[in-house]
């Protein structure tokens, strides 16, 4: 099997900070892939690469409305789905221990 890309590549050289590599060596450990395939994949989703047209102006007619960088566009996004994980945990936790009352 060939080792060419499928699309074309370039090598860029670039410092960046080491709490951030170590974030992208992890997730590149964790999925069992190249580091630079999580260095790329962080990019992209950065950049709104592979994201369909429509939502990639969405968000950033979003981000222009709210008058927020996409950094804490993307920040307020990830606290909002925190708090509803923290509020779904909470839910579990008080109906199962409502469920033990009840018995």
């Amino acid at each position: 099997m060939s080792k060419t890309p499928t699309e074309e590549l370039e090598v860029v050289t670039m410092r960046l900070p080491s709490p951030l590599l170590d974030r992208a060596r992890r997730d590149s450990e964790e999925r069992g892939r190249p580091f630079a395939h999580s260095v790329r994949a962080a990019l992209e989703i950065f950049f709104f690469h592979n994201i369909a047209r429509e939502m990639a102006q969405t968000m950033t007619d979003d981000m222009k409305d709210l008058g927020v960088t996409r950094e804490d566009y993307f920040r307020s996004l990830v606290d909002a789905r925190y708090r509803q994980l923290i509020a779904k945990q909470a839910l579990a936790e008080a109906k199962k221990g409502s469920a033990t009352k009840n018995r």
